[in-house]
């Protein structure tokens, strides 16, 4: 575990601005770590930490939770029917989205990294790669406990091409677009080397109950002191941990639509 930081915090510290930095904070075990490592090594007074979602939404109460612990200020933009649409509009001015899958994670993205750049902050830290790389997804366990181990590696090793190639392609457009750089320290060469040298057996561990998932990270966020209250608690997308698909839903039906797909193609 401690070359698994080490490789963490050489990341973080070559991406770091010498002014605040900000991070996209859900609560959850991957944005944990990275505030963890971010605060040993430059303060919390240099971090800006901010979450995103509707007021009674699983990302911030989770978050606020996780700042109560860790001993922080956390920023938080909440997200109504006003805001989404708004954001909506910008999104759209932006042409970064082709689906309402893409959409629901560009709007608390767009409406976090809005907030940031009017505080002067310009690097902004995401844990996104933590799920495909060290074995997060509900998916995995599922395939895993079929013995299908290799079928597993396969799966994780798609869905992070995915996300490498498309979604953080949509991230980092939108984030130049409001000057901000991401950096995404689950995403660093050498990270990605050492979580693929892992047995896929070792990332997800069977027990009676259900797998452990993201075993490896959970042994980093305990080392890191961080508690089972934070690294055990269930994950959520965050289009779905920030409310933003069931906004959406509320907004379409609101406008007569009978499911989103058929109402983001008449908005787009």
């Amino acid at each position: 575990m401690n070359q698994l930081k080490d490789y963490l915090s050489d990341f973080i510290n070559q991406n770091l601005s010498i002014e605040e930095v900000g991070i996209l904070y859900s609560g959850g075990i991957d944005s944990s770590i990275i505030i963890k490592i971010l605060i040993e090594e430059i303060g919390i007074k240099r971090i800006k930490p901010v979450t995103v979602g509707a007021k009674e939404s699983h990302d911030v109460q989770n978050a606020l939770n996780g700042a109560r612990e860790l001993g922080f200020e956390l920023n938080v933009c909440l997200l109504d029917s006003s805001v989404v649409n708004s954001a909506i509009e910008r999104i759209f001015e932006m042409n970064v989205v082709s689906d309402v899958g893409k959409l629901a994670i560009a709007i608390p993205l767009f409406v976090g990294l809005k907030f940031l750049s009017q505080k002067d902050v310009r690097v902004v830290f995401l844990g996104q790669g933590a799920d495909e790389l060290f074995g997060g997804y509900k998916k995995y366990a599922e395939l895993y406990r079929e013995s299908k181990e290799a079928e597993v590696s396969k799966m994780m090793h798609n869905d992070l091409l995915s996300l490498v190639t498309d979604q953080t392609i949509m991230e980092k457009q939108i984030a130049r677009l409001v000057g901000i750089t991401l950096v995404y320290p689950f995403l660093s060469p050498t990270v990605i080397k050492f979580a693929q040298s892992i047995p896929i057996r070792k990332h997800i561990i069977e027990n009676k109950d259900q797998p452990i998932r993201k075993a490896l990270l959970r042994k980093l966020a305990e080392n890191l002191g961080l508690s089972p209250k934070i690294f055990n608690q269930p994950k959520k997308a965050l289009q779905y941990g920030s409310g933003t698909v069931k906004l959406f839903r509320k907004i379409a039906k609101e406008a007569g639509y009978s499911n989103l797909p058929l109402w983001f193609e008449n908005i787009s």
